[in-house]
C-alpha cells in the first residue's frame, strides 16, 4: 500500500510508538506534520555544550525540517512536549555532490538522543521506525558522519569508538559503509558515509552512484548503445 502522505503532496505519513523507557513512558512520532511543533521544547540534555553542539538546537529547526517538501522528522516525547529525541533526514541540498542523482537520494542527516536518555535503546527505537517507509524502496539513503559533530564527552568515547557505535546502529538496519573523496568525508579518518541501498533501486542507478562516489557526475558517464 503506497504512503497516504503522497496523495497530499508529501512522502509520509505521521505514525506513532510507544516506548517503555527507563525514565518512562515515551511517545515516538515518526513524520512529525508541520505546523504541528508549538508547545515543543528541548530536554536539556539536547541543545550546545562547551565542547558539542547539537546539529538541531531547538525545536523551531524541527518545525522547519518538516516544512520541506521532503523533510522528515521523527521525535521522541516525554510528557507530550519535551522532546528528548530526534532523527531528521532531507533530500540532498542543490549545492551538494549527491544532489546530481536527484530523488535517488534521501540523507538521514541526524540522529540523537537527549544526554540524559542514552543507552537505553531510544536512538534504535527513533531509527527503526524512521526507515520503516516504503519510500525508501527506490532511494539511496545515506549518513554522512562527521566527527566535528559527534558528542565525545557525553558519551565518553574516542573518536574511532564513537564512530564503531555509529556504524553498529545504522547497520541494525541494512546501513553498510562506502568509501569516497567527498572532502568533508575524507577530512579526517574517523568521518564516514553509510549507505542502504533500497530494493528497487537498479543496477544502472547504483553505477551512477558508484561514479559519484569519486567526484565523476551522470552526465559525464558514457551513453549506453
Amino acid at each position: 500500500m503506497k504512503d497516504d502522505g503522497a496523495k497530499h503532496g508529501r512522502p509520509f505519513f505521521p505514525r506513532t510508538m510507544e516506548f517503555s523507557s527507563p525514565k518512562g513512558l515515551l511517545r515516538i512520532e515518526a513524520n512529525r506534520p508541520q505546523g504541528s511543533f508549538d508547545g515543543l521544547r528541548f530536554e536539556e540534555g539536547l541543545g550546545k555544550f562547551d565542547r558539542y553542539s547539537s546539529i538541531i538546537r531547538n525545536v523551531d529547526a524541527l518545525a522547519g525540517i518538516a516544512e520541506k517538501p521532503a523533510g522528515k522528522v521523527t521525535i521522541a516525547v516525554k510528557d507530550d512536549s519535551l522532546v528528548v529525541g530526534y532523527v531528521v533526514g532531507w533530500r540532498p541540498a542543490p549545492d551538494e555532490r549527491w544532489s546530481a542523482l536527484g530523488d535517488l537520494m534521501y540523507e538521514i542527516a541526524a540522529v540523537e538522543a537527549s544526554r540524559n536518555y542514552r543507552g537505553m535503546g531510544l536512538a534504535t527505537k527513533l531509527l527503526g521506525i524512521t526507515m520503516d517507509e516504503e519510500f525508501f524502496e527506490d532511494k539511496i539513503a545515506f549518513m554522512q558522519g562527521y566527527s566535528w559533530h559527534w558528542d565525545f564527552e557525553g558519551a565518553g568515547l574516542t573518536p574511532g569508538q564513537y564512530r564503531s557505535m555509529m556504524m553498529s546502529l545504522f547497520e541494525r538496519f541494512g546501513f553498510r559503509e562506502v568509501y569516497t573523496n567527498e572532502p568533508n568525508i575524507a577530512l579526517r579518518p574517523e568521518n564516514l558515509m553509510m549507505i542502504r541501498l533500497g530494493p528497487l533501486v537498479t543496477e544502472e542507478e547504483q553505477k551512477r552512484f558508484r561514479y559519484l562516489r569519486f567526484g565523476i557526475k551522470p552526465d559525464s558517464l558514457p551513453k549506453k548503445g
